[in-house]
């Protein structure tokens, strides 16, 4: 029985909520092994169709996912690949390769974007957790870099408790711990280890 290793390149998710996302991903590669690979409805060979115990139960590659509301896009997630796991105590996705996250206004502007070159998602916390060259970028090019990013789905809030630069056209702090809305309007530096300020030439 030949397991599927290739992920659809579009994917579209309208409500419910983002975070049942991932879950249909699964079901759809799922549906599809069932249906090509067991096509004789054997149940001793459905049942054998299984995976080495802490190996993913999904792998996929070259990743577009949308998250709609209401017809209209708010999040477009990119990645090389992706890695399911469903049957741990706490089920989760995995990044291995990175992600680029964008997010859009009502226009199809982009908003934000969070990239990184290692990714989770936490399905039952709704917690995206990205590591390792960490760069956050607003709409008007204010740029956070760390190596450690949390996004928090349902308080709608992205932190950290590490080193972060913060980039802005007139200054640049450092420091360690962060907080923020998504977009990064209202920000907090919790320890703030210096300020450099840019001079603008007019």
């Amino acid at each position: 029985m030949a397991g599927l290793t290739k992920q659809p390149k579009f994917v579209q998710n309208s409500r419910p909520h983002k975070k049942y996302t991932i879950k249909s991903i699964a079901t759809l590669f799922w549906g599809a092994v069932l249906f090509s690979s067991c096509n004789n409805n054997n149940i001793s060979q459905i049942s054998a169709f299984n995976h080495p115990p802490g190996a993913p139960e999904v792998v996929a590659t070259d990743i577009e996912i949308l998250f709609s509301d209401s017809a209209v896009i708010r999040f477009k997630l990119n990645a090389p690949s992706l890695r399911i796991f469903e049957d741990e105590e706490e089920p989760f996705t995995e990044f291995p390769e990175g992600f680029k996250l964008l997010q859009y206004n009502s226009n199809e502007e982009v908003t934000s974007s969070i990239e990184a070159l290692y990714g989770k998602h936490f399905e039952k916390k709704s917690l995206w957790e990205a590591r390792q060259n960490v760069v956050a970028v607003t709409e008007s090019g204010d740029t956070l870099l760390t190596e450690l990013l949390y996004w928090d789905e349902e308080k709608d809030i992205i932190y950290s408790d590490q080193f972060v630069k913060f980039i802005q056209q007139e200054q640049i702090i450092t420091g360690t711990g962060f907080e923020s809305d998504l977009q990064m309007k209202k920000w907090h530096i919790k320890k703030v280890k210096g300020t450099v300020v840019i001079e603008v030439e007019e």
